[in-house]
């Protein structure tokens, strides 16, 4: 029972309808007929259920850890980054236009592993000791370039082309950006797009696997998903470990390196957001995955069995 809870509380927080615009139905998947008015409550209900569920869990761990609340530490600036520039509601409807079709999805994904082989290689090639250091000891846990890469491989299983060389003017400018990053300040900036996609992988991106697996009938969780961080810790305890040992980087910067990492954090937030966008129209297509997450979930062996119950 916690389980099956557990796993509808990962499913609502990728189903708030706030995110969508009234005039945008929720319906089920775009070729079937127009759902009853009990799907709409469905969606609801787990939007609701989302609001706890992120307040507990991910919420909950930056609330918590300590080393992000040391005054004039880089993690602190960093986490201003966050707070000041993550549209909330660009990165939902984007996450969900990216559930809109396996085609969608492979797009997406194809974005996304341009744009973490950029970061890793360049945090690879890093001459920088406080830049370096960090990688040599985070990199394993954190590095995502072969796991996308597999899930891609998962979708050309079903039967649906992976274009890796398709047109996406978004993701070339934040390769751009990654590249300039890695030859400017040392390399600081590396360690603001470091910030910007791993931490909001572990915060929040560990919730998305199961969601995006019912939307699109894929065959086992999206690997980019899942972080390793073995037995012995948890997921609050490496997030706690990770924050701090960005401080420490930051305490080794000069004052230009500083403030190009955190500045470089603004920029790849930015970056983010266009790249989100770039399934159009955007707005539909973020419905469409959100009725394939419920159709997915109402379609799921734990669903039925709660609703048996």
């Amino acid at each position: 029972e916690r389980e099956r809870q557990r796993s509808i509380d990962h499913l609502s927080a990728a189903l708030d309808p706030d995110c969508f615009p009234p005039s945008i139905g929720l319906g089920v998947r775009p070729s079937s007929p127009a759902p009853p008015s009990s799907m709409g409550t469905f969606v609801k209900r787990l939007g609701q259920l989302a609001a706890r569920s992120l307040e507990t869990e991910s919420a909950n761990i930056l609330k918590n850890t300590k080393a992000n609340k040391v005054p004039g530490s880089l993690s602190l600036k960093l986490d201003g980054t966050l707070k000041d520039g993550h549209d909330m509601k660009v990165f939902g409807l984007g996450t969900a236009a990216a559930l809109a079709s396996l085609p969608a999805y492979s797009r997406f994904t194809v974005s996304m592993l341009r744009v973490y082989t950029a970061m890793e290689t360049e945090l690879d090639a890093s001459k920088a000791g406080f830049v370096s250091e960090l990688w040599e000891k985070h990199g394993e846990t954190l590095r995502r370039s072969e796991a996308l890469a597999s899930d891609l491989d998962d979708v050309r299983g079903l039967g649906v082309a992976v274009d890796l060389d398709r047109e996406s003017p978004g993701t070339d400018a934040y390769v751009e950006a990654i590249r300039g990053a890695g030859r400017s300040h040392g390399g600081a900036g590396l360690l603001g797009h470091l910030y910007c996609r791993y931490l909001a992988d572990l915060f929040g991106g560990q919730m998305l696997g199961k969601p995006t697996k019912l939307a699109l009938g894929l065959p086992s969780l999206p690997r980019h998903y899942q972080f390793d961080l073995g037995r012995t810790r948890s997921r609050r305890e490496y997030i706690e470990e990770l924050y701090a040992d960005l401080n420490e980087a930051g305490g080794r910067m000069a004052q230009d390196q500083f403030n190009a990492c955190v500045a470089t954090a603004y920029e790849a937030f930015e970056h983010n957001a266009v790249v989100y966008q770039e399934e159009t129209p955007l707005a539909l297509s973020a419905a469409r995955g959100v009725a394939n997450v419920a159709a997915g979930a109402m379609a799921s062996p734990f669903m039925r069995k709660g609703l048996v119950r």
